[in-house]
């Protein structure tokens, strides 16, 4: 799920997007771009070196929305106004390329089914949560300053589902240093999710 952005934040990104407070938008270009990246590959439907392309212009799209006041708080959470912006952004994208007949990893009908779903809302929360996860586990273990065996021990043991036996022994550590290594990450993880918002 997207982060709960603060209202006086909005209006700081809105002022810079007219020219104002390049500060304010790089803390909110900081906390969301993660995020949004983890959303999209988590899709499978973006290929890796256009995830970047994607990110740029849901931003773009972004200060427009913010010059012309579109978004009003109002309405509803600022996350689920800009969920649903990156999954319209995605289906526009795959309509181009299907047009274009490039990329076509997605047919018609899904995009069609994408671009139909009832509970859009419910849709888009689902995948955001699963994208806040993603975009704080890589952080975590990314981001800090673990260890390489630490961060390689719970890769292979909480991601990867190896056994701890063959983990600690391949690791040279005990199984106990194990569990404490995913009590330990487990913990920074739920850290940076929760400093995203609810």
């Amino acid at each position: 799920m997207f982060p709960d952005t603060p209202k006086t934040l909005l209006h700081k990104i809105a002022e810079y997007a007219n020219g104002d407070d390049a500060a304010e938008w790089a803390r909110f270009v900081e906390l969301y771009t993660p995020v949004i990246r983890a959303f999209i590959g988590a899709r499978g439907d973006v290929v890796p070196s256009d995830v970047d392309d994607v990110v740029q212009e849901i931003f773009v799209r972004l200060v427009n929305v913010l010059r012309t006041e579109v978004y009003r708080p109002e309405k509803g959470r600022f996350r689920a106004y800009l969920g649903t912006m990156v999954r319209r952004l995605l289906i526009d994208r795959h309509r181009r390329n299907l047009a274009r007949g490039v990329g076509e990893t997605v047919s018609a009908e899904e995009v069609e089914i994408l671009d139909e779903t009832p509970d859009a809302a419910a849709y888009v929360d689902m995948h955001l949560m699963e994208a806040r996860h993603a975009a704080a586990v890589e952080h975590v273990l990314s981001r800090t300053m673990l260890d390489p065996r630490t961060v390689a021990a719970y890769r292979a043991y909480a991601l990867d589902g190896e056994p701890a036996a063959d983990v600690a022994t391949r690791l040279g550590i005990t199984h106990n240093a194990l569990r404490q290594i995913k009590f330990r990450i487990d913990h920074m993880i739920a850290a940076v999710e929760a400093a995203y918002g609810e």
